[in-house]
């Protein structure tokens, strides 16, 4: 038999293989994505602590905000990303920047992506930042139990998280949201935080024992309301693209048209809200909270999910008995303490604004440039806010003051 004059030999290959860059923290693989259950941010930066055997407080100031810091090149961002007192840990589950700087920086720490899923950043242009997170923690003592006796990840869903959220949708109890050992509440990240520990006492928050459930037309509504953002939260990853404001100013009018045919108070009366409340989302474009859109969807017949996501939807009005009750006392305190918080926003923007816009005159005087409108405009971070009335008569007063203390130095 003849052979080959050429055979063939193995090759082998001499090239080293291409790894990837390590990463400072570990890849923790976050819980429950996809599903209703889906861990909260804050949830995750405990785990990530445990999983290097340092306290949250530790890894957020000695890794994570320092990183923050270079990275953002955001000072006051990454001021965020200290625990302090814990009270506004909140904001890492919700659609503030907070949220997104933590993302970024935890991504790029663990070298993991999805991590915006941890939060309600998805949701950022469809829910108001008022009354969207719970400002202290809450968790269900059953999951916990059940969790720790079946071995498995002891964590917080970002379900626990919303205000609107009541009840636990697994075993229908009000979720708790004081320590049974020390009677105190906790924030969503403290200093020491351990999933299904207090901070303060580390008592053990789980608990097997079952408390009466809630009136049933009571119930029913809370229960369905854990329903409905549990899936829109598992719905998160599969969303291409996030509703945007519109979905809700278009969804609003199409409601009000089919259940009583533009006729806002008659609306109002159907859905069980104030009129004053359903008046501002019409005539001053005031994005409803969660709770009060769930109320509406609640009343005729459709669930969030269509009314985000679906172009069209048929509504039908549920009958009464089954509608949760309203109490005009506090739903009107709700609402005048938005209206007294937004009036206060506006009122802290135009004051520092009209700083920024002073300052802006004073570096021209000082540069022997004329402080004029067009001047001072190249000058302002947004040259479009001299606009304003308020604005422009902030640049008179700073002119009319430069002058006045020019002459007293002569």
């Amino acid at each position: 038999m003849n052979k080959p004059a050429h055979p063939l030999y193995e090759q082998w290959q001499l090239a080293l293989p291409l790894t990837p860059a390590p990463s400072v923290l570990y890849a923790l693989v976050p819980v429950g994505v996809g599903t209703p259950l889906v861990e909260c941010m804050t949830s995750y930066i405990t785990r990530l602590a445990g999983a290097h055997c340092v306290f949250p407080g530790v890894l957020m100031r000695k890794v994570i905000a320092p990183f923050a810091e270079n990275s953002l090149g955001d000072g006051r961002g990454a001021a965020a990303m200290h625990i302090r007192d814990g009270k506004s840990t909140g904001a890492f589950n919700s659609t503030q920047q907070t949220a997104s700087n933590a993302v970024r920086v935890l991504e790029s720490l663990t070298r993991r992506g999805g991590l915006r899923l941890l939060t309600m950043l998805t949701w950022a242009k469809v829910f108001p930042l008022f009354g969207l997170i719970r400002p202290m923690r809450a968790w269900c003592p059953c999951c916990l139990e059940e969790w720790r006796l079946a071995d498995h990840m002891l964590y917080e869903p970002l379900l626990w998280a919303i205000q609107a959220v009541k009840v636990c949708p697994q075993h229908d109890r009000l979720l708790e949201t004081h320590c049974p050992m020390c009677s105190k509440t906790a924030p969503w990240l403290a200093w020491q935080s351990r999933s299904g520990y207090c901070p303060h006492c580390q008592g053990w928050l789980g608990s097997s024992e079952t408390k009466q459930k809630e009136h049933e037309r009571e119930g029913a509504w809370l229960h369905w309301c854990a329903d409905q953002v549990g899936s829109l939260l598992a719905l998160a990853p599969t969303t291409t693209n996030a509703p945007s404001r519109s979905r809700i100013e278009e969804g609003l009018p199409a409601i009000l048209e089919q259940m009583s045919q533009g006729r806002k108070m008659t609306f109002a009366r159907l859905v069980g809200l104030s009129p004053k409340m359903v008046g501002d989302w019409f005539y001053h474009q005031q994005l409803p909270s969660v709770e009060n859109l769930l109320r509406v969807c609640f009343a005729v017949n459709l669930s969030l999910q269509d009314l985000l996501l679906e172009k069209q939807f048929v509504c039908s009005l549920r009958s009464k008995e089954t509608l949760p009750p309203y109490h005009p006392g506090p739903s009107q305190a709700i609402s005048d303490r938005y209206a007294a918080y937004m009036s206060a926003k506006k009122l802290a923007t135009e004051q520092q604004l009209c700083a920024e816009v002073q300052e802006a005159v004073r570096q021209l005087i000082e540069q022997d440039i004329p402080p004029t409108g067009r001047n001072v405009a190249l000058v302002l971070s947004k040259p479009g806010i001299l606009r304003s009335s308020v604005m422009r008569e902030a640049r008179r007063v700073a002119i009319r003051e430069r002058e006045g203390q020019i002459l007293e130095n002569r």
